[in-house]
């Protein structure tokens, strides 16, 4: 069958992609030409998510982004005020501070204050000068994950050293800005925690301008032998902002990876997270919260793949829709044969506040072995008006008693956050969202 045969759904993305590639020329990262070039095949035989795509029954980001971007060249570089740059960095002062415009790596105004014993930053195209990285990212089996394997030319590879612990925060400001047309970005980060290392990460997700903008993530996490990692993902993205996010995160023997999104806005976010449990005695924690409003959607499918025995995982996704907004939880937890003695929880509740807001949740366990501890369940309602009564009863009145219970139900999610400092922040933004 020859190309103009093929019923390919999103074919105007396809052929930008295709454009993109014939307009790189020398400016591409070498090392990264196999994957890009599979990559860019498996578009074209595949195309985009289409109405019957069950990964993407209730997301339809192929919509979103068709006919908005002009994905055949490169993003506009925009800069930051510095104004907003020193600010942010005042802010997290004794703290390691990355920041990423538009899919770039911003070397001059990021700052690392850890010591290069501990934490060392490498630009993707040194890195893979020296490591074969294409392993990391041959997964092309989701249309967006192949998407930013055709485009992402810019990132980083953080790497922990192997028995340091890294008393900094590493935070990273993912930040989208258009100066009056629409903009995209895309990028690929690894972050390489070594054996018996230790770090916390913290991605704050930001967008500035009115116009539309696209941004697609890809990021790895290798976790060695008894390292310990926490991801912070806080998104307070703009209302024309797409957004979709690759997460994967490989563990080895006795590790422990602890994954917190927190989603507060955005046009359209999707944040698909899938960790592999390769060893023995892992850990595996997945916390989010989503507050959405509006006619904001946003998208949260996680996997977690237990592979080898004795290993625990916890999973707790909460969300409150309002207006006409829209929230969908998909998550799986598969245990394969040899994962005997595993434990592995899944929680998802949700609040309606409006009969225009909607949900969608798919919760799924898939089982091959016998010797296990799983469970796996999801909530979905309004407010408890009895509640409500109780505490209006004693002289509050209804809005304040509204948010008051709002708040002692998505507090569940917050207090799993180690970092003080941001679970104080975090706390902030959710009260005054909630209006409490």
């Amino acid at each position: 069958m020859s190309d103009l045969d093929k019923n390919i759904f999103g074919q105007e993305l396809v052929d930008q992609a295709a454009q993109f590639v014939a307009n790189m020329n020398g400016s591409a990262i070498p090392q990264l030409g196999e994957n890009r070039k599979k990559a860019l095949n498996f578009l074209k035989d595949n195309g985009f998510p289409g109405p019957r795509a069950e990964e993407y029954k209730f997301t339809k980001l192929t919509k979103a982004i068709s006919k908005k971007f002009d994905l055949s060249k490169y993003a506009d570089v925009n800069e930051l005020p510095q104004e907003l740059i020193n600010d942010i960095k005042a802010k997290h002062a004794g703290a390691n501070v990355l920041f990423f415009v538009n899919g770039k790596y911003d070397t001059d105004n990021s700052e690392i204050v850890s010591p290069l014993e501990q934490l060392k930053i490498e630009s993707l195209k040194d890195y893979a000068a020296a490591n074969d990285i294409n392993e990391l990212f041959k997964d092309d089996s989701d249309p967006f994950a192949a998407q930013n394997n055709v485009y992402a030319n810019d990132g980083v590879v953080a790497q922990i050293a192997k028995g340091k612990v890294v008393a900094a925060p590493v935070i990273c400001y993912y930040i989208s800005v258009n100066d009056g047309n629409a903009n995209h970005g895309f990028i690929k980060n690894i972050y390489l925690a070594n054996e018996n290392s230790q770090a916390d990460f913290v991605h704050f997700h930001l967008s500035f301008g009115n116009e539309s903008t696209f941004i697609n993530e890809s990021k790895n996490y290798i976790v060695k032998q008894n390292a310990n990692v926490s991801l912070y993902k806080i998104q307070e993205e703009s209302p024309k902002a797409v957004y979709i996010g690759n997460t994967r995160v490989y563990q080895e023997r006795d590790s422990v990876f602890s994954s917190y999104v927190f989603t507060l806005d955005g046009e359209v976010v999707r944040n698909n997270l899938h960790i592999e449990v390769d060893g023995e005695g892992c850990e595996s924690n997945m916390y989010g919260l989503y507050l959405t409003k509006g006619k904001t959607h946003v998208d949260n499918h996680t996997t977690v793949d237990h592979r080898k025995p004795n290993c625990n995982s916890n999973e707790l996704y909460k969300g409150v829709m309002d207006d006409q907004s829209r929230g969908v939880f998909n998550g799986k937890i598969f245990v394969q044969q040899a994962a005997q003695k595993t434990n592995a929880f899944q929680s998802n509740g949700n609040i309606l506040l409006s009969d225009d807001a909607v949900v969608n949740t798919k919760p799924q366990l898939e089982i091959w072995a016998d010797d296990v501890k799983c469970s796996h369940g999801c909530t979905t309602g309004q407010l408890d008006e009895e509640a409500i009564f109780y505490l209006r009863a004693r002289g509050i009145n209804k809005e304040k008693a509204r948010s008051m219970i709002l708040l002692a139900n998505v507090a569940e999610v917050i207090e799993k956050v180690n970092l003080g400092w941001l679970k104080m922040e975090i706390t902030d933004k959710v009260i005054e969202r909630l209006n409490v």
